[in-house]
């Protein structure tokens, strides 16, 4: 909406003014249509979701789409202003998503890469405070001056959460450290950041004072098994912190896997453990695979 009422809404007077900021908002929410892949299983929604909804390759293909459906619902009314609405509303949802921890291909079908700046979490609760009240103001003043000055406001927020990650690292990486490490955001707090580091053979997850370190598990009779198998191979795809764990279920040897990415600490101390996706191999007495799959924390 804010980004309609930057010039779009304004635009053309009347009904295409209108037609426009619908067809942003329209566009804006579009790339998470997606969702319906979840019809077809957790595996084949994890595996499609933010890719070709999300590409930037077909954003022009996408934004055109659109713009034909609003087109003809609103009497054909200026096709080329709706289409640079469509393009403007598809754009904004795929920078907010890249700026997340979670991954987006933003290549597809060209590369199946997940790119993620990390910059902030998920859900940021100040990001839309800001936005909620700039849309409210933009609407009751319908100037764009309103709008782009929210927007401004918005991408001035993102600049310094991206600037507090790289201080972060930066002051983490002080002395020498060796691994592969990243920061994440943690929730409602734009000042502090989670930092993991994998050293090859253990994983550290360094949160304030907490600094918890976790083993990978490795064998050679179940892990070349578990690694073997279509769940696993699509977990690893997914995950940028992935660890292996050999527990035990219901009289079964379990081999789970879950990507500390995903394990932060919200407000008042609790941790969440990083069960936003796990992929569990379960094997017999013998050692053979018996199911294997993604599950849930509560699964």
């Amino acid at each position: 909406m804010l980004i309609g009422y930057c010039g779009f809404r304004q635009r053309g007077g009347g009904e295409s003014g209108r037609a426009a900021l619908w067809t942003c908002v329209a566009a804006a929410e579009f790339p998470d249509i997606d969702i319906v892949t979840a019809f077809f299983g957790r595996d084949t929604y994890f595996r499609w979701h933010r890719s070709f909804t999300h590409s930037a390759i077909l954003l022009p293909a996408w934004a055109a789409l659109l713009a034909l459906v609003f087109w003809l619902i609103w009497d054909r009314k200026n096709f080329r202003l709706l289409w640079w609405a469509a393009a403007a509303g598809i754009a904004s949802h795929l920078v907010l998503d890249w700026l997340t921890n979670y991954g987006t291909e933003l290549f597809w079908p060209l590369s199946d890469a997940r790119l993620a700046l990390s910059w902030v979490f998920i859900v940021d609760v100040y990001v839309w405070a800001i936005m909620l009240i700039g849309a409210i103001a933009a609407v009751w003043t319908q100037r764009a001056w309103v709008a782009r000055a929210t927007l401004g406001m918005v991408g001035a927020y993102f600049l310094f959460c991206g600037v507090s990650r790289f201080w972060a690292l930066h002051e983490y990486q002080t002395g020498p450290v060796a691994g592969r490490i990243d920061a994440f955001p943690r929730p409602l707090d734009p000042l502090h950041w989670t930092i993991i580091r994998d050293d090859g053979v253990a994983e550290h997850w360094v949160n304030g004072v907490r600094n918890d370190t976790f083993v990978q598990f490795h064998d050679d009779k179940l892990l070349p098994k578990a690694e073997a198998t279509d769940a696993v191979k699509l977990f690893r795809w997914f995950a940028v912190f992935p660890l292996v764990e050999k527990i035990k279920e219901n009289g079964h040897t379990v081999l789970r896997y879950r990507d500390l990415r995903f394990r932060s600490r919200f407000p008042g101390g609790r941790v969440e453990e990083g069960m936003f996706l796990v992929a569990k191999v379960v094997f017999d007495d013998h050692g053979n695979v018996i199911w294997s799959g993604l599950s849930s924390e509560r699964e």
